[in-house]
């Protein structure tokens, strides 16, 4: 599932896309602050909440995470059979809970289970977040930063068309698969292997939409005379209000008392 930009009044709607961009950042660098669990479970259902509060119903965030679930469950064993009870400096921490091989081989401790779920947690954090991004800024934000960035226009405009093209392409196949529903087609039988066999029937016309859509694409920016000038008049202003400077300064704060917390050792295993 693909999610995109999504019309709101919400206080992260109103919020500058730089002050996003940076409550995002730090959110991200704080999920790597600490290696107990619990203050990376705070965040991760902290940021699972912000997807409702920012008009995405559950199912929609279901169908987003449901892919990614047996990748988090497969991160999470590798990641929890890879510590060995002696890279932990706490005995709680290395103590071992089972061994799953014989002779006492594949201990899985309890230190390298909260690293596990660490892994997991963090990834999640790191989805929803960018979910949240993308649902609460318009393209032309975006955008409009990437300039401010001075990056070259080339590469701004790749971008635009990606976020654009990826959810219209997604909504395209979706409608493909409903007229397939229609004539009969059983769609949803079969389990993964029917899922699978049932996009192979959409491809010719998913194929010859995106080709249509890059002829018609190439046609209007030959026709906007793109290429013309090398930075293009803006159209966006980006304009911060006064909830800006308050949610930026209180992120750094939270993010120093959080790194003066890890130095004291808090959240250690």
């Amino acid at each position: 599932m693909f999610l995109e930009y999504q019309h709101g009044t919400s206080f992260a709607h109103r919020m500058d896309v730089r002050t996003k961009l940076l409550v995002f950042v730090v959110a991200v660098v704080l999920t790597f602050q600490f290696a107990h669990s619990l203050p990376n479970a705070a965040l991760a259902v902290g940021s699972l909440l912000l997807l409702p509060a920012l008009g995405v119903a559950w199912r929609q965030v279901g169908r987003l995470l449901a892919p990614l679930a047996p990748v988090v469950v497969l991160i999470v064993v590798f990641a929890a059979l890879s510590r060995a009870p002696g890279d932990f400096r706490s005995p709680a921490a290395a103590r071992v809970l089972v061994h799953l091989w014989f002779d006492d081989g594949l201990p899985l401790t309890l230190g390298g289970l909260a690293h596990g779920a660490n892994l997991g947690l963090r990834i999640l954090t790191m989805v929803c977040l960018t979910a949240a991004l993308i649902v609460s800024t318009p393209v032309e934000h975006v955008v409009a930063v990437m300039r401010m960035a001075r990056l070259p226009f080339p590469v701004v405009f790749i971008v635009m068309t990606a976020l654009r093209f990826v959810p219209t392409m997604q909504h395209r196949a979706n409608q493909v698969l409903d007229a397939q529903r229609a004539r009969g087609a059983k769609i949803d039988d079969g389990g993964v292997i029917g899922a699978i066999r049932a996009y192979t029937t959409i491809m010719v016309p998913l194929f010859s939409t995106g080709i249509r859509m890059s002829e018609e694409l190439a046609a209007a920016m030959l026709n906007r005379g793109y290429g013309i000038t090398r930075q293009p008049t803006a159209l966006t202003i980006l304009r911060p209000t006064w909830r800006d400077p308050a949610v930026a300064v209180v992120t750094v704060a939270v993010a120093g008392a959080v790194v003066w917390a890890r130095q004291a050792g808090w959240g250690s295993l």
